[in-house]
């Protein structure tokens, strides 16, 4: 009896693997404010493209996480037509909560005042602290030999 359970077994367990599906855990990056969003961080991925307004990025492979922050930088009246130009002004904001993703999720994650703080033009600014965290830390390449004034959203 022995002999005829294993080809059974071996064709069970081959079917059952045949109809498993590689899990596909991605992220993505809605811009939902009024500001291109020039870039944005989010657990161990970077979204580097310009997104316009209402523009979403391409899914981007991750793995599952729980809540954890989203960072972004805000380049209003910035046309991401011209990648290579330099924006007039950037504006670094965090989520006011974490994100988590599952195993075989996609989590959206929306860019907007109401998801997002430190927007000076809404009136809801970051800390110092935080903003030096970001602009020296999280985006250090963006403002590399600059300071960024959290009380007016501006780079000096």
């Amino acid at each position: 009896m022995e002999r005829r359970a294993a080809p059974l077994f071996v064709l069970v367990a081959a079917s059952l693997l045949a109809a498993c599906d590689t899990p596909s855990t991605r992220v993505l990056v809605e811009n939902r404010s009024g500001a291109v969003v020039y870039r944005a961080r989010w657990h161990a991925v970077s979204f580097d493209a310009p997104l316009a307004p209402g523009a979403s990025s391409e899914p981007a492979d991750t793995v599952p996480a729980s809540e954890t922050p989203a960072w972004a930088v805000l380049a209003p009246g910035f046309d991401p037509a011209t990648p290579d130009a330099t924006p007039p002004s950037l504006v670094v904001v965090r989520s006011r909560a974490g994100f988590a993703v599952g195993l075989n999720q996609t989590l959206t994650i929306p860019v907007d005042d109401a998801t997002f703080a430190g927007d000076c033009a809404a009136g809801d600014p970051l800390d110092q602290a935080e903003a030096d965290f970001l602009t020296t830390r999280v985006f250090a390449d963006l403002f590399a030999g600059r300071r960024y004034d959290a009380a007016t959203c501006t780079v000096r």
